[in-house]
């Protein structure tokens, strides 16, 4: 029998990503969830679950430990309304490392 592949979902908590991982774990997948925050819809499907700020890279590092594979879904978000009103700020947060800035 071949060993279990393990997944790791960023943004776990998240409407996408809950089910995602629901997905995942059906259909024989070890999964990781990582979120900033807990899960919103409903308790995740998870085997492990993590409260990671993916910002910080020994956060990254820690989540991705002994993992397979890796869907990132994790990401600044928020209404429509946030969204419209803060363009800038969601681009740089999700696309620059910010490691540096430390």
């Amino acid at each position: 029998m071949a060993e279990q592949v393990r997944v790791l979902v960023t943004g776990a908590g998240g409407f996408i990503g809950h089910h995602l991982t629901k997905y995942l774990v059906e259909r024989g997948y070890w999964v990781r969830g990582v979120d900033i925050k807990e899960p919103e819809y409903e308790a995740t499907a998870a085997h492990d679950f993590a409260l990671l700020d993916l910002t910080r890279m020994e956060n990254c590092v820690a989540a991705t430990q002994g993992i397979d594979q890796v869907y990132g879904l994790a990401a600044n978000m928020g209404g429509i309304g946030f969204i419209e009103s803060h363009k800038a700020e969601i681009v740089r947060d999700n696309t620059l490392d910010q490691s540096a800035d430390d």
